[in-house]
């Protein structure tokens, strides 16, 4: 090792005491706001709109505003955050403004542009972006070294090499930075961190892609396995502050976790959606990975995947409940049902245990309890997605609303829908039942594939293409963490805990408990 990695490595080490010497907190909820002001520049030369980014690393749901501009330069954007964050404002593809905002705070700040159409902007005292102002001016962007993986086609061995010699150079110019700009140690660390991020984000989205067409291999060769998730393609984690929550701050963290999601490791853990049993897989393979217990990113990586494997178990337990009701299932059939039955006790302990950070372990516990809740309905939460939702029910007020949310992209989701078509042709009529279809469909007047498999395969029903932007938040504001998936909603607008689906085909079956839920909301 020579002198000028030591010394990086030694900087590094220094810095990632950065967050705790402050002794903030760092999850939080609260709202924060952003206002500004653009001065310099004349009315017709005025943006109408800024959009304004911001992240969520406990949903890993990327949020967005677009914020109108008066004419006199004025916008103001209202957030709810959960954690610090650094982001930015953006005017065009190549136009942005990095921002740093805390929960509970305001944020003021005045931009202006220069003749090459740069922005600069000035942060007012009393914020917390005063803190890391310096960084903030820089607008650093690592997106040509993210491009850089991205289009190195070598071999995995190869490419980690690769990778490694980058985040060192990369790690160098970086602290070469803070030392001639007098960067704070968090303004350091922070660079730091969003330089890994981004290149280890471009590291593993090209590492999933080399690895994805070998993973049904890997299923069956456990020696493939163990070589296709060895724990050196997997070393430049050993750069990122894996026990530090300032991982999360920069909006790179977002790329960063997708990308990892996709990688031979997690693909493969994943693949077991059965009873939660996943999360403990995922949790195994993170540590192997990182080579570290429980450290934040793996239980960040356990938090993404959480929504998604609860839904998973919740709705393994409605299907062998409905199993079980069907009087033409043979004994042989009942048994194994029964012989599959795991315990809530069992399923809470594989989803939540390994979550030691306590603001992710209380965030685990309500998912769990939200998820496996009682109660027989429940308002439709607040989110970003409620007034699209609701737009979308309202016209089916008094019946049942049987929602399918599926894309086609979706293999599972196809595959229930065609499957379905006979039960669906019996419901058509039936006055107390409205099934509708809400599709991830970007072009939808444009898109003749999704428009011929609507005609052949939904026969007139209701569908409402929505955006990957809109799904997100509907996805979010009902809980769910992939597709298809089935919502029900009661004639007085309120969301049924366990759905309605299309797990069986019996149509007896299926108005045995559309009959249940209409006479126990009559209890209610």
């Amino acid at each position: 090792m020579n002198k000028k990695t030591i010394i990086t490595a030694l900087l590094a080490v220094v810095a990632m005491a950065g967050l705790a010497q402050t002794n903030e907190i760092f999850f939080r909820t609260d709202s924060a706001v952003i206002i500004g002001k653009i001065v310099g520049l004349e009315a017709e030369a005025m943006p109408k709109q800024v959009s304004v980014e911001w992240n969520n690393v406990l949903t890993n749901i990327p949020k967005d505003n677009m914020v109108d501009i008066a004419a006199d330069g004025s916008f103001t954007c209202r957030m709810q955050l959960q954690h610090p964050v650094l982001n930015t404002l953006k005017f065009s593809e190549n136009e942005r403004v990095q921002y740093y905002l805390v929960p509970g705070e305001t944020l003021q700040m005045e931009l202006a542009q220069d003749a090459d159409g740069h922005w600069s902007c000035d942060y007012c005292s009393g914020s917390s972006a005063r803190r890391v102002e310096r960084l903030l001016k820089e607008n650093l962007d690592f997106t040509s070294e993210y491009r850089m993986m991205l289009a190195d086609k070598s071999d995995l061995k190869r490419h980690t090499a690769i990778c490694d010699s980058l985040i060192r150079a990369t790690l160098d110019k970086v602290n070469a930075l803070a030392d001639s700009k007098q960067f704070t140690t968090y303004e350091r660390q922070l660079a730091q961190t969003m330089a890994t991020s981004m290149i280890c984000a471009g590291f593993f989205f090209r590492h999933g892609s080399l690895m994805r067409e070998d993973l049904m291999r890997a299923l069956s060769d456990s020696t493939f396995k163990a070589e296709l998730c060895a724990p050196e393609y997997y070393a430049p984690l050993k750069y990122l502050p894996l026990k530090d929550p300032i991982l999360f701050v920069p909006y790179c963290y977002s790329r960063l976790v997708g990308c990892l999601s996709k990688t031979p490791v997690c693909a493969l853990a994943s693949s077991f959606l059965y009873y939660a049993q996943e999360q403990q897989l995922l949790r195994q393979a993170m540590n192997h990975m990182t080579g570290d217990e429980d450290n934040l990113l793996t239980q960040m990586a356990m938090m993404q995947d959480l929504p998604r494997g609860l839904t998973t178990a919740k709705e393994a337990y409605e299907h062998r409940l409905q199993a079980l009701a069907d009087t033409t299932l043979t004994a042989e059939d009942r048994a194994e049902w029964e012989k599959a039955f795991v315990p809530l006790d069992t399923v809470r302990h594989r989803a939540l245990d390994g979550f030691t950070q306590p603001e992710l372990r209380k965030e685990a516990e309500r998912l769990y309890a939200v998820t496996f809740d009682e109660s027989f309905t429940y308002p439709v939460p607040e989110g970003d997605g409620k007034a699209l939702f609701e737009r979308i029910i309202k016209p089916y007020r008094g019946k049942f609303v049987l929602i399918d949310f599926w894309a086609m992209w979706c293999g599972p989701c196809k595959q229930a829908i065609e499957k379905s078509r006979d039960l669906r042709q019996s419901l058509k009529d039936n006055p107390d039942i409205q099934l509708i279809f809400i599709a991830q469909e970007d072009n939808p007047e444009t898109n003749e594939t999704y428009k011929q498999y609507v005609a052949e395969n939904l026969l007139g029903a209701d569908c409402y293409p929505v955006s990957r932007k809109e799904l997100d938040q509907l996805s979010e504001l009902l809980q769910f963490g992939g597709i298809p998936h089935y919502v029900t909603v009661s004639p007085d607008g309120q969301l049924l805990r366990n759905s309605l689906n299309y797990f069986t085909n019996n149509h007896e079956l299926f108005l045995q408990r559309l009959n249940e839920m209409k006479e126990r909301l009559s209890g209610i």
